[in-house]
């Protein structure tokens, strides 16, 4: 009976380790990558508050979230954004590239819908275990 719970025990540890290296096996690029898309897929959701939370710990902890709500611009227009690229340079600082889709309606315009694709730079450092994203002040 104890031999059995041991190797049960073994068996659910040996389990936890493996899921908890998942990101091991992973590049900072992929890891960063995955990362910045689903920050940009919360974004074009609406959902701030998941994009908040892909924000450096410094930054979220001298920009309340209300504030950072109301210097968000754009909800509504992006459509879609594509990880183009992913650079890191340093240890624990990547640079990316976004294209993000934007459909824009001018009012009174009579035209039809711009649609563009525009270029998003991004700088993601590592912290506290975790990439997180440090956007421009």
């Amino acid at each position: 009976m104890v031999r059995n719970r041991c190797a049960l025990l073994f068996v659910v540890l040996a389990a936890l380790w493996l899921v908890g290296c998942e990101d091991i096996r992973k590049s900072p690029g992929e890891i960063v990558s995955e990362r910045a898309k689903a920050r940009w897929d919360a974004l074009i959701r609406g959902d701030l508050q998941t994009a908040y939370d892909y924000l450096s710990p410094g930054y979220r902890q001298s920009t309340p979230f209300e504030r950072y709500r109301r210097k968000i611009r754009g909800v509504g227009l992006w459509r879609k954004a594509r990880v183009e690229r992913v650079e890191c340079d340093e240890a624990e600082v990547c640079k990316v590239l976004v294209m993000v889709d934007v459909h824009l309606v001018i009012p009174r315009s009579g035209g039809e819908p711009i649609e563009s694709t525009n270029p998003v730079y991004e700088r993601w450092i590592y912290s506290e275990g975790q990439w997180w994203y440090v956007p421009d002040r």
